[in-house]
């Protein structure tokens, strides 16, 4: 049991000397400064100085022992942590409360600084299945792409696609896509699958419009992918002010009729 108050005692900012001295007063009960310090395997002088500190937080009780002079220190009720707790729970609340109504006028802030975007580049089928898995880790509210239907099968296999779609739907990470309209798209993606799996497509005129590589936005991140088959190989790139404005064009094209 008492170590079980050590990770609590750790959310009250304690030391690793006033933890071994609080949990040495708590098992000794009522003490004089030379027993804690023996129990805790401390030197006196700096158990006292662990005391003191106790005492000031609230967390220990100190009384002179009558008839011999002697302070002894003795651990306030075990209530005093819990109120502790809770205080810090809601000096916390009133931070992160702050700090909400703040957000946007710090992104504000920060995005007309300059930035200086990261690159990743990858290769390989190996590769361009990590910058696929990178969409979901970063855990975005949408996922905006244009893509190909008829190129898919060259990057990724398609037990690889399943898993991906489903995981991102367990995610509960809607997707949309612009893709060129043919028959195996049409086929792919159906009004069913599309709902189940939190997709929206538009399609756009096929013989027009042709797409050979991938492009993913998705919260601060544009990531391009290569399916050239043999040559799979695509980039990373982590970037505000790039995903703001691949993000407009997307939404440009969404919101017109190219078919």
């Amino acid at each position: 049991m008492i170590s079980q108050l050590k990770p609590i005692l750790a959310q009250l900012d304690l030391n690793t000397n006033d933890t071994k001295v609080f949990l040495a007063a708590f098992e000794l009960g009522y003490a004089p400064a030379s027993g804690i310090a023996k129990q805790a395997n401390l030197n006196r002088i700096t158990a006292y100085e662990a005391l003191k500190r106790l005492v000031k937080k609230g967390l220990v009780k100190s009384r002179i022992k009558k008839g011999s002079g002697v302070t002894y220190f003795e651990v306030e009720d075990i209530g005093i942590i819990q109120q502790a707790l809770a205080d810090k729970r809601a000096s916390l609340d009133h931070a992160l409360s702050d700090i909400e109504g703040l957000a946007s006028q710090l992104r504000a802030q920060y995005t007309g600084k300059s930035e200086k975007p990261v690159v990743l580049y990858y290769e390989g089928r190996g590769g361009i299945k990590n910058i696929l898995l990178d969409t979901l880790a970063q855990k975005p509210k949408e996922i905006l792409s244009f893509a190909s239907a008829d190129f898919l099968e060259h990057g990724y296999e398609y037990p690889f696609l399943e898993k991906y779609w489903k995981q991102r739907a367990q995610s509960k990470i809607p997707s949309r896509g612009i893709l060129p309209r043919t028959e195996k798209a049409v086929a792919l993606f159906t009004p069913e699958r599309n709902m189940r799996e939190l997709r929206q497509i538009h399609f756009v005129n096929s013989e027009k419009y042709i797409f050979t590589n991938e492009i993913d936005i998705y919260g601060d991140t544009v990531s391009i992918i290569s399916l050239a088959r043999g040559n799979e190989h695509g980039v990373i790139i982590r970037s505000r002010g790039i995903a703001q404005g691949l993000r407009s064009i997307f939404e440009l094209v969404w919101n017109t009729n190219l078919y």
